[in-house]
Formats: C-alpha cells, sequence, structure tokens
C-alpha cells in the first residue's frame, strides 16, 4: 500500500530532476563566467608587465654602448696583463744589478 499516488510521485521526480539541471547550468555558468573574468586579468596583467619592462630606444642604445665599454675594458686588461707577462722574467726573480 503507497501512501502516494504514482503519478504524484513521478510528477515530483521530474520536477526535482528539472531542478536538479537548472542547478548544475547555473553553477556551470558561474564557474565559466568566473574562470574568464580570471583568465582575462591573468593575461592583461602579463601584457602589462612585459610591456613596462620594454626597453625605449634610448635605453637599448645606452645598455649596448655599456656593454661595448665593459668588453673593450676586459681586452684592454687582458692585453696589459699579456704585456706585463711578456716584460717579466720566466722565473719571477727581480734582477742582480748591484753586484
Amino acid at each position: 500500500m503507497s501512501l502516494v499516488e504514482p503519478g504524484m510521485k513521478y510528477y515530483v521526480n521530474e520536477t526535482l530532476k528539472q531542478c536538479h539541471s537548472f542547478k548544475e547550468q547555473y553553477h556551470n555558468k558561474i564557474v565559466n563566467v568566473s574562470l574568464g573574468i580570471g583568465l582575462t586579468i591573468i593575461v592583461l596583467l602579463v601584457l602589462t608587465i612585459k610591456y613596462k619592462k620594454k626597453l625605449t630606444p634610448k635605453e637599448k642604445e645606452a645598455k649596448n654602448r655599456e656593454k661595448q665599454h665593459y668588453i673593450l675594458s676586459k681586452i684592454k686588461n687582458y692585453q696589459d696583463a699579456k704585456l706585463k707577462m711578456s716584460e717579466s722574467l720566466i722565473t719571477g726573480l727581480p734582477l742582480m744589478t748591484d753586484i
């Protein structure tokens, strides 16, 4: 013996299924919109940071000059050290000119 008519039981079950599918669609839309907004914010932040770090042509030229100056100074130091090595004796002992 059932306390609920079969037609009423079917109606309640179908109504609950529709409510469940509506709730799932609602949650899916919320998740999709929030993920879309989050992704957009991340992309905009990355692009903004990259744009701000980009050097202007004057800054690029100054940086290249600094590199060239550094390289030339290292070459000059190397040449000076090589010249000193070639001028010194093989043993590295001082000359005996007082004897």
